[in-house]
């Protein structure tokens, strides 16, 4: 009753029925609960691609006027994409082949959730989904995706995690990597300062700046600015998504 939404408006009324009537009946294997679902994390992908954070007490949802006729266009989309609602739980042994890690699971299910297997998945992900909200895990997962595409081009590299170095150096390439989730002008002087040291002391050829594909476009275009001052005629700065490349372009280079 005190939250953003219109208590009788029309469509709200239609959506807490449903939400009401998948309560009596269940919602396992309800085939209108799995595509309302996918409509619903549409909306959250499409409120965070906008807002870049959002709080659902502050960005409320905007419901159809025909929420039927919602639920069977995600249906049927869903349909064509080759989607389909789950016809039945999946068991230990087909998720966990491993007797060691199977065993481990079933303990941890039956002490934490009373055996519940969908509890207890649904527990992973939201400690993973808690995890990558901070700065430093999203962080994190940019170098692993960093670690993996040098490890598909059979290229070895240091971590180094040193103050005022790069976090990855690749030897062979001598190539310094730096990986940034978010960008504030004043980090440009602790950035510049780690490129620099990373210059001087490994006597770098390449250097390159790596953020997220999600990094807003003004964000991206800030960073690229040190770049166009040439104060590093060594440095590059892209999106992790074209790392690839890159790294290709270096490899070439070198020889």
């Amino acid at each position: 009753m005190d939250g953003p939404y219109d208590f009788y408006d029309k469509a709200v009324t239609a959506y807490r029925q449903k939400i009401q009537s998948f309560q009596e009946k269940g919602f396992e294997t309800n085939k209108e609960a799995f595509f309302m679902a996918m409509w619903v994390r549409e909306q959250l992908s499409e409120l965070c691609r906008k807002q870049g954070n959002y709080h659902l007490s502050i960005h409320p949802l905007s419901f159809p006027q025909d929420l039927e006729t919602t639920i069977h266009g995600v249906e049927k989309r869903a349909t064509q994409s080759g989607f389909a609602p789950p016809q039945q739980e999946p068991s230990l042994s087909a998720l966990f082949p491993e007797p060691e890690l199977r065993n481990f699971a079933r303990e941890r299910m039956q002490m934490l959730h009373r055996g519940d297997l969908n509890s207890y998945l649904s527990s992973l992900v939201s400690k993973e989904r808690d995890s990558l909200v901070t700065n430093s895990a999203s962080i994190m997962d940019l170098i692993h995706i960093c670690e993996h595409k040098l490890n598909l081009r059979n290229i070895k590299f240091d971590k180094r995690y040193v103050v005022g170095e790069t976090d990855l150096w690749v030897p062979s390439l001598t190539l310094g990597i730096e990986v940034k989730n978010t960008w504030d002008e004043r980090e440009e002087l602790v950035m510049m300062n780690t490129l620099s040291n990373t210059n001087f002391r490994l006597r770098a050829r390449h250097l390159v700046v790596v953020v997220p594909d999600s990094l807003s476009d003004d964000s991206f275009e800030m960073i690229r600015e040190i770049e166009r001052r040439e104060v590093f005629n060594n440095l590059s700065i892209l999106r992790i998504g074209d790392l690839g490349n890159y790294l290709d372009k270096i490899k070439e280079i070198e020889k």
